[in-house]
């Protein structure tokens, strides 16, 4: 029993008027949409303040480095909201958001383990928006309405409809109650993904692992791209078949580029698009949410090699393969559970030669290494003449790369 962060996904259906037929407020889309862009606005405002300081730093031969925190930041949004009044349309939560997001984009270009880029300003275009509503007493809640069906209650904003599973609309009842110690909401981020609207809960619960009966294994995970990935007992987890996906997504693509935008032949190409798009990332989930618990509820040691995934995007010929399956995403998910289940998991370095060293004697075979020879699927050791299958024998090194940090009492990230 421990206590976890859980992200629950629902459904919302904001209306287009904001009262219903008892006079309730309730959340229409032009609020969200209105929240969104008025995110969007501090974020990139704010981002264009330290751009500008920083040139007034270099112009005057000062360093460039800038401390982005909140008292600095929340004083810029004072300024905006003086000097732009319909700033304060906005829920007060979203606005400090938007420029902590800033500060934690900051502090993570300033890391050097993580090698991420220098903050870029948010576009009307990006696929992913959102805003997110913290949690301040009791104001973000389910409750029932008028006619007695259940709603989620956006502070400013009002009530919204939603669609969610009965396990999940369960836990959101008791994070509801104030009374129950077990479940709290924490904070919602309200996203719109291919013109569907969603409430993402944040909600702090306590949860109890789940174990299978009888003995545990301790598995090596080579992740891969003809295969997902391949365990060290052999075990093979096959990518999805996303043909079908893939082919009604390229064909609306296409229809969409044949019509006048906004017209009523490319809105329908666009709806069947964003149709497919959906199916395509809920088949994933869906699939990797089963093999990563199968995996952690079997397991009492995982380890797994942490591949650098952007090297391989690079590699026009595994590109494709590699957005479609999403390796990431799979290792995400399998990590965050193994620390749900208690299972201990180790990320053994990229640079680790997990597909050269032989498994049972530990000789390290060249031959095999580079890009250029990924065709090798099978060899044989030099030295005690072991055939090895290339993704089976990469697994069990990592399993024994991963034993030996136990050992030594060490973890790689």
């Amino acid at each position: 029993m421990k206590v976890v962060n859980k992200y629950l996904n629902v459904r919302i259906y904001p209306g287009k008027v904001d009262k219903n037929d008892n006079g309730e407020k309730i959340v229409t889309i032009d609020e969200i949409e209105s929240n969104i862009g008025i995110y969007r606005f501090i974020y990139n405002k704010e981002l264009e303040f330290i751009n500008h300081f920083r040139q007034l730093l270099i112009q005057k031969g000062y360093s460039d480095k800038v401390m982005v925190n909140d008292t600095s930041c929340n004083r810029v949004l004072n300024m905006l909201m003086q000097e732009y009044p319909f700033l304060k349309k906005a829920e007060s939560s979203s606005r400090q958001q938007s420029f902590r997001d800033l500060k934690i984009a900051f502090k993570r270009y300033k890391n050097p383990n993580l090698k991420s880029n220098y903050p870029v300003f948010k576009f009307k275009k990006n696929k992913n928006d959102a805003f997110r509503i913290m949690k301040n007493g009791n104001n973000l809640r389910i409750q029932k309405d008028k006619n007695g069906f259940d709603k989620i209650l956006l502070p400013k904003f009002g009530l919204v409809k939603f669609k969610t599973s009965k396990k999940y609309r369960q836990i959101l009842h008791r994070a509801s109650d104030p009374n129950n110690p077990t479940a709290t909401i924490k904070h919602v981020t309200i996203k719109k993904i291919n013109d569907k609207y969603y409430a993402v809960f944040n909600i702090k619960i306590i949860h109890i692992p789940e174990k299978e009966y009888g003995p545990l294994m301790q598995v090596g995970i080579d992740i891969g791209c003809s295969k997902l990935a391949v365990l060290s007992n052999t075990q093979e987890i096959a990518n999805l078949d996303l043909t079908k996906e893939t082919d009604k997504i390229i064909e609306y693509q296409r229809k969409m580029t044949q019509h006048q935008p906004h017209s009523i032949r490319y809105n329908e190409a666009k709806r069947l698009y964003h149709k497919w798009m959906n199916k395509i990332i809920n088949k994933r989930n869906d699939y990797y949410d089963k093999q990563t618990s199968y995996i952690a509820k079997n397991s009492s040691f995982v380890a797994v090699q942490n591949e650098n995934i952007k090297a391989w995007k690079s590699n026009k010929y595994l590109s494709h393969n590699l957005q479609l399956n999403a390796p990431r995403i799979f290792m995400d998910k399998l990590e965050y559970k193994c620390l749900w289940n208690d299972v201990c998991f180790i990320k053994v370095p990229m640079d680790f030669p997990s597909t050269q060293i032989c498994s049972k004697c530990g000789e390290k075979n060249p031959n095999i290494s580079g890009l250029g020879n990924l065709g090798i699927r099978d060899w044989d050791c030099l030295e005690c003449g072991k055939h090895h299958d290339r993704d089976v024998n990469a697994s069990k090194n990592i399993l024994q790369r991963g034993l030996e940090k136990i050992i030594v009492g060490t973890t790689v990230q």
